[in-house]
């Protein structure tokens, strides 16, 4: 994919987003202070570094000890206050917003520390049984020191599975242990990487192509490849395992909500604005997920006379569900399907911006060790070097339980015009700082790819009522987030109550409903971010169309949006009243 400038018109509107492209080069102590939280963020988590393209710390893996986090927030403090001493009235306008905005990001890295998080470390999405693997995505295997900086990781890996097992101990000494129902899904993956034979693991697959190395090193690389996943990796797979099963398991709790920890209550309060980005209430934040739900099944209703269905909305939305016409025969079906969506919306991008990354997005299969327990898709950004494109994730596993008519809907979101927009523009994006090229303000992030499905409608798509419906139904999920995820966390719901109203207010498939209440309980308070960032951003259009009327560009209000990287959604809204105000 290249950039794209249709015509003269739309480069002159474009140009005049900010008079001086967003920077914090042009003031030196500003500067210094981000690069070093930048080199220090890294440097914390060398396994994210390499997910991201920096490739300093790739013989690493994340240090997750007590003493570890204590060193981080007093790095992070002592960031803090060298940042505050800045003049602000010496910085100009775009500098001010950037040191505005790194004080945003370490502050919110600070209250992160108190959320529990490093106490019930696993989940079936995330955690060291998962993030491990999933490195040979983003690892680079380019030479020898490549490929010795694996070798470092793979013997790194009983240290960090012991000490994950000592934070989870002491944890479970306060009555602090994750919600049983996650546990017994972790069980299998952890059980997936103890292998007989060391070829079949999914971490000899570096050894098994050897060919940009030197023939007489390759015997040596081999070799210690395959001895440290014998002798490392998966003893600490089964070390793992026999303290999940044996000693974690039994002391697991039957409850699923946070709230029902000792001082959950509050961590949840600081998730819902971590995630959110804006302060609301819970009371809030549920209400509005009830006003929601009530309003998009008014427009279901539409749709259903549309297709024709005699009967009430509630036995709608199980046909819809149910109806076998409506699902995948197999996994390249399903793939194919999806790349059609994706490579029939390439090429109207243009339509949509004046701007597009240089990077292209392609399919990509989640990995079978990991596919029962992940969601139906997910975006994995392109590196900064742009040494990969970024990945369409689609979850191929149980096909048959896969909705046709969601899948519209879901590449806008997780392909284009949702993340890969909004992610490969950012890492192509030299103007801004890096702490700002990589930010994950989560409403921002998850918002603007939910206001993204909606595109599809100016582009010719949801060509028929089924689509249109899927679209609502991809709607509808996020609004049922605000209600479950509340709902579980701070007013003791149970899974099957949230499961149940998913399932009476949406169409989808309950292999996919299932996953995704497991998720909110994993991730207290992501899900709000989805409904209440694409609630603001379409207020944002709003207002920008009432104002310019005539002299609205959707094109400049897109690059706009995207222009400057991540942020709170209360600071996206004051700069882009500031650009209607420019226009």
């Amino acid at each position: 994919m290249s950039r794209y400038f249709p015509f003269v018109f739309t480069i002159v509107v474009v140009s005049c987003v900010n008079p001086r492209p967003a920077t914090a080069q042009e003031n030196a102590g500003l500067r210094a202070v981000a690069d070093m939280y930048w080199d220090l963020t890294m440097e914390r988590y060398p396994m994210r570094a390499t997910e991201i393209g920096d490739y300093r710390f790739n013989d690493r893996l994340d240090d997750v000890t007590d003493r570890a986090r204590l060193r981080w927030r007093n790095k992070l403090n002592n960031t803090l206050r060298e940042l505050r001493v800045l003049n602000a009235a010496a910085l100009s306008e775009e500098d001010r917003f950037t040191k505005k905005l790194l004080e945003r990001a370490i502050r919110d890295d600070i209250l992160r520390l108190s959320c529990m998080k490093h106490m019930m470390p696993l989940d079936p999405l995330n955690g060291i049984h998962i993030q491990f693997p999933l490195l040979l995505t983003s690892q680079p295997f380019r030479n020898e020191k490549d490929f010795r900086d694996y070798i470092s990781r793979l013997r790194a890996f009983p240290r960090l599975v012991t000490n994950t097992i000592t934070n989870m101990r002491k944890a479970a000494s306060t009555d602090i242990v994750s919600p049983r129902v996650l546990v017994e899904k972790i069980i299998p993956q952890v059980r997936t990487h103890i292998v007989r034979n060391v070829r079949s693991s999914e971490f000899f697959k570096p050894a098994s192509d050897l060919t940009k190395l030197p023939t007489d090193v390759r015997p040596a690389i081999e070799n210690e490849i395959t001895g440290a996943i014998e002798s490392e990796v998966i003893p600490a797979y089964l070390q793992l395992l026999a303290f999940l099963e044996d000693e974690y398991l039994p002391a697991c709790r039957d409850t699923v909500g946070i709230g029902a920890l000792r001082g959950g209550d509050k961590v949840y309060d600081a998730l819902a604005y971590l995630n959110t980005t804006v302060h609301l209430s819970v009371s809030e934040i549920h209400e509005l997920g009830l006003s929601e739900v009530n309003r998009i099944r008014g427009e279901m209703a539409l749709v259903q006379d549309q297709i024709g269905f005699d009967g009430s909305l509630d036995e709608f939305l199980k046909h819809m569900r149910t109806d076998a016409k409506y699902r995948f025969n197999s996994p390249e079906e399903l793939v194919s399907a999806a790349d059609h969506f994706l490579q029939r919306t390439k090429p109207l991008l243009p339509k949509l911006f004046g701007k597009l990354p240089e990077a292209d997005c392609v399919m990509k299969e989640i990995e079978a060790f990991r596919a029962k327990s992940s969601p139906v898709a997910y975006y994995n950004p392109t590196p900064e070097d742009g040494s990969r494109p970024g990945y369409y994730y689609i979850n191929t596993y149980a096909p048959q339980e896969r909705l046709r008519f969601t899948l519209e809907a879901l590449t806008y979101h997780e392909a284009v015009p949702g993340h890969h927009l909004q992610f490969a523009l950012d890492r192509e994006n030299k103007n801004i700082p890096k702490f700002r090229r990589h930010g994950n303000f989560t409403a921002y992030v998850e918002g603007w790819a939910l206001y993204t499905e909606k595109l599809g409608y100016e582009i010719g798509g949801y060509r028929t009522p089924e689509l249109r419906f899927g679209q609502l139904t991809f709607e509808m999920w996020r609004a049922c987030r605000l209600v479950v995820d509340t709902g579980m966390h701070v007013m003791d719901w149970t899974r099957q109550q949230a499961i149940d109203y998913m399932e009476k207010n949406t169409s989808l498939a309950l292999l996919d409903i299932n996953s995704e209440v497991d998720r909110y309980i994993s991730w207290p308070g992501q899900a709000l971010a989805y409904k209440i960032g694409e609630l603001r951003i379409l207020e944002m259009r709003r207002t920008a169309e009432e104002a310019l009327g005539n002299r609205f560009d959707l094109r400049s209000f897109h690059d706009a949006m995207l222009q400057e990287g991540a942020m709170p959604i209360d600071m996206l809204e004051k700069r882009m009243n500031k650009w209607i105000e420019m226009q």
